[in-house]
C-alpha cells in the first residue's frame, strides 16, 4: 500500500500485519475451512452490507442473523433511537475499499478485520426530508475494526471499534499460527487426532500423499 496507505491514514504496520495474519489463517484453513481468508472475506462483506441495509431501513431484524446477540441488542436500541427522533441514517454506495485481517485467535475462534470503507452518509428528518447532519453527495472514508466470533455455523460480528480503540490489534501477539510450518502429513495427522476425519479417510489420504511423494 505504501504512500497511498499513509495518505489515507492507515496505520503504518497494518499491511505487514495483514500479511502475517493472512498466512496464519491459511495455515489454520488446512485443518478447518472456516479459517480460509476467501471464506472470511465473503462473510465480512455479507455482514457489512446487511448491517448497512439495517441502518438504511431502520430495521434491526435485517442484521440480526449476522451479528452476536449482545451487539444486536445495542444496535437495536440505537435504531429504535433513530425512530423515536424521526431520523433516517441515509447511506449511499457503501463500499469496502480495503480489508486486512489483523488478529486471529484459535480458541475460542475469533478474527478481527480492519475495514477501510467509503460511503455518502447523511442524517435526515423523516418527516420533512431536511438534512440534519452530513453533506449530501460527499463521499466519506472511514476505518473500523470489526471482530467476528464463530457461532454455531458461521462467523458472527461481535464488536465494532473505532481506530483509536482498535489499534491495539496491530500490536497484540499473534496466535493460531502454529500449523504454518507443518508438512502435509503432519497436518493430516493433526486432523485425525482432532477427530475431523475417520481412520479409513486418514489412511486413504495418507496413502495418496505418500504416492505423490514417491512419484515427484
Amino acid at each position: 500500500m505504501g504512500l497511498l496507505g499513509r495518505l489515507l491514514g492507515r496505520e503504518p504496520d497494518s499491511e505487514r500485519r495483514g500479511e502475517d495474519v493472512a498466512g496464519r489463517l491459511e495455515a489454520l484453513a488446512q485443518l478447518d475451512d472456516k479459517w480460509s481468508t476467501e471464506t472470511l472475506r465473503r462473510r465480512v462483506r455479507d455482514v457489512f452490507f446487511a448491517v448497512e441495509r439495517s441502518w438504511i431501513e431502520r430495521d434491526p431484524a435485517v442484521q440480526e442473523p449476522y451479528i452476536a446477540s449482545q451487539l444486536g441488542a445495542s444496535q437495536r436500541l440505537r435504531i429504535e433511537g433513530l425512530l423515536r427522533q424521526h431520523r433516517v441514517h441515509q447511506l449511499e454506495n457503501p463500499l469496502i475499499e480495503d480489508l486486512d485481517f489483523v488478529a486471529c485467535e484459535e480458541t475460542p475462534p475469533r478474527v478481527t478485520a480492519l475495514l477501510d470503507m467509503s460511503m455518502v452518509e447523511v442524517i435526515l428528518d423523516d418527516q420533512t426530508g431536511a438534512v440534519v447532519a452530513g453533506r449530501p453527495g460527499a463521499k466519506v472514508r472511514r476505518r473500523q475494526y470489526w471482530t467476528f466470533d464463530w457461532g454455531e455455523a458461521d462467523w458472527m460480528l461481535a464488536d465494532v471499534e473505532q481506530p483509536d480503540a482498535g489499534a491495539r490489534h496491530l500490536t497484540a501477539p499473534l496466535v493460531g499460527g502454529d500449523f504454518a510450518s507443518l508438512s502435509p502429513e503432519m497436518i493430516l495427522r493433526e486432523r485425525y487426532a482432532r477427530g475431523d476425519i475417520e481412520l479409513d479417510e486418514f489412511e486413504r489420504e495418507m496413502a495418496a500423499l505418500l504416492q505423490r511423494e514417491r512419484t515427484n
